[in-house]
């Protein structure tokens, strides 16, 4: 009976010694290998993704910037002519390019409707930021108030992960009850869809 068990389990030693091998010989393989640029990388983990540098330029002829400006040509919008600084902006604070124009849409028709605070001809606040009760905050120019709206979608949302407009309403205006994220997400649909030619 002992020597069947050695014949049974001979075969189970000769698995494991080759299992062995491989995977030693897997780690020296991978601790030495080199991809074609010069990156080690590791079998059982992923090279690193590096993003590459946007390949679009924040021009006039840039595919978002025409986008943009198309729409708020043909929706006569105070802040057509802003389309390269939106874009701009939104590459400089890792955003989507249509965020800011969208909100713009559903909180002023995009800055057709601005609150204007006695005193005040023009608050150039297109997104509603700031604005609750009597409180509006204002801005020098349309540019002024696309920086700061930029950066703060930027750094109190898409920062922390959270892309979904329905969660952004949340704090950005808790008492639309989703009527807010519903209509930033249709203009967002529009504004990203649109052809322009």
């Amino acid at each position: 009976m002992h020597s069947k068990l050695v014949k049974l389990s001979a075969p189970f030693i000769w698995l494991f010694i080759v299992g062995l091998t491989v995977t030693f010989g897997s780690v020296a393989f991978v601790q030495s290998h080199k991809d074609s640029k010069g990156i080690s990388f590791g079998l059982y983990s992923s090279k690193t993704l590096l993003v590459p540098e946007s390949t679009y330029s924040t021009d006039k002829t840039d595919p978002r910037v025409l986008k943009i400006e198309k729409i708020f040509d043909k929706f006569h919008c105070p802040l057509a002519g802003y389309g390269d600084v939106i874009v701009a902006k939104a590459d400089e604070h890792q955003i989507p390019y249509w965020v800011v124009p969208a909100v713009s849409f559903q909180e002023s028709s995009c800055g057709k409707r601005t609150p204007k605070p006695a005193g005040i001809d023009e608050s150039y606040n297109a997104w509603g930021y700031g604005v609750w009760g009597g409180n509006v905050k204002t801005f020098a120019n349309w540019e002024a108030g696309i920086t700061a709206v930029t950066k703060y979608f930027s750094t109190n949302f898409f920062a922390e992960g959270v892309t979904d407009f329905c969660e952004m309403m949340k704090t950005y205006t808790p008492p639309s009850k989703g009527s807010w994220c519903e209509g930033v997400n249709y203009f967002a649909n529009m504004i990203d869809n649109f052809e322009t030619e």
